[in-house]
Order: structure tokens, then sequence, then C-alpha cells
């Protein structure tokens, strides 16, 4: 398994930005979890990360955090109602738990209020 080259930044540089990328990273190639079985759910955790790298570099934190809340609140609401069908509920809950993980980041009472 290959694993992330560590930079040895200081951890005053170390940004959300470097998190999403060994997110993203890790999500192409990790052997931990059978690719095949995990594809869609794979493929809605790196649109979610590519997403949020492009947003991290131009946006302000609440403009961010704003943003992904509202999209949550939408997906949220897509469950409820049943309109995903099988393979986009599993890419759906890939983009939900990537976003929730970068939220976390931010402030960890994101895993909570996210749930709701």
């Amino acid at each position: 398994m290959e694993v992330i080259t560590i930079n040895n930044k200081k951890m005053s540089e170390f940004t959300l930005i470097d998190v999403i990328e060994r997110q993203v990273h890790f999500t192409k190639t990790n052997t931990i979890f059978d690719k095949i079985d995990f594809k869609d759910y794979d493929e809605g955790k790196l649109l979610a990360f590519s997403e949020m790298l492009e947003d991290v570099n131009t946006l302000k934190e609440d403009e961010f955090v704003d943003k992904y809340q509202n999209i949550m609140k939408k997906l949220a609401k897509k469950f409820e109602d049943n309109e995903a069908v099988e393979d986009e509920r599993e890419k759906i809950t890939g983009y939900n738990n990537a976003v929730v993980t970068i939220m976390m980041c931010i402030n960890p009472h994101f895993e909570y209020e996210l749930k709701e």
C-alpha cells in the first residue's frame, strides 16, 4: 500500500487543503476496502473532496460552512423522501461522510449538527 509522503512542514503551516488532499489520496489508494464494493461510495467522497478543494481557495469560513450545511440539508431531505436509488444512495452517503469529515476539522460540533 502506498503511503502519502509527509512533507514535514511545521504544523502551523498544515492546512485544510492538506487534510483534504490526504483524504483524496487515501480514498484513491487504500487497500482496506474492496474497491468494487465501495465504487459508488468512493465516487461520492471524491466528488465532495474535489468540490471542497475548490471552495477552500475561494470561500471564507462562514461561506464554506453555510454552503455545505445547505448541501447536507438537501441530501438529507432526498434520503428522507426516498428519492435516491441504491447506487445514488451510496454515492450520497460517501459525499455526506466526506463533508462531515472535513467539517469536523473546522468545528467538531458539526459531527452532531449535521446528523440532525
